[in-house]
């Protein structure tokens, strides 16, 4: 199953909100298959009506899309804001999970689109909820730590750096996970 590493908007594909029911889901791919599908010879686009196949497919089953829906929430959120509060709380756990999802949002675009791996603000605005200015803190550090570079066009994109990161983030919490595992298997012994 996709984890965040490997994630792919579906919904975005499709052209659609995660509040779809299953027959607008069926019509709206039925009419995107017709227009990217190969054999078109006006819009036929082999690469979109493969995704197209795999979004629907994944969406129209309910179990394969709660598991999917609980990802994206995860990674691009439900129109949160990220202002920082004044009523205080963990506000550097906060800021780690905000850049943790920024190198994510990232590195998903340079996997899938190794040609075109540039974020614009206007999109970091929608997947975060917020406006740009709230998101300045923590890209001003991914960058400082080179893990992001701002590209000529004005787009955010992860860099090498920022790569070997995320990997070693995911290796790190792998191994936590799997220590953790190991460290309950000796609870029922008397």
């Amino acid at each position: 199953m996709m984890d965040a590493n490997s994630f792919v908007d579906y919904y975005k594909i499709m052209g659609v909100k995660p509040d779809i029911g299953p027959e607008e889901l069926g019509r709206r791919f039925h009419r995107l298959a017709k227009r990217y599908h190969p054999d078109n010879p006006q819009t036929g686009n082999r690469d979109r009506f493969d995704l197209l196949v795999e979004a629907h497919n994944l969406l129209k089953d309910p179990a394969k899309r709660s598991h999917y829906d609980g990802l994206y929430n995860q990674i691009v959120g439900t129109q949160q804001t990220y202002a920082t509060s004044s009523t205080g709380g963990d506000t550097v756990g906060q800021d780690v999970d905000i850049q943790s999802r920024l190198l994510t949002v990232f590195y998903s675009r340079r996997r899938h689109n190794i040609r075109e791996p540039g974020v614009p603000e206007v999109e970091l605005e929608n997947i975060f909820g917020c406006r740009i200015e709230n998101l300045e803190f923590h890209l001003w550090y991914l960058k400082a730590k080179r893990w992001i570079e701002r590209l000529e066009n004005g787009m955010y994109s992860i860099t090498v750096e920022g790569i070997d990161h995320v990997n070693s983030e995911h290796h790190r919490k792998a191994t936590t996970m799997l220590l953790m595992d190991r460290s309950h298997d000796g609870d029922d012994i008397d």
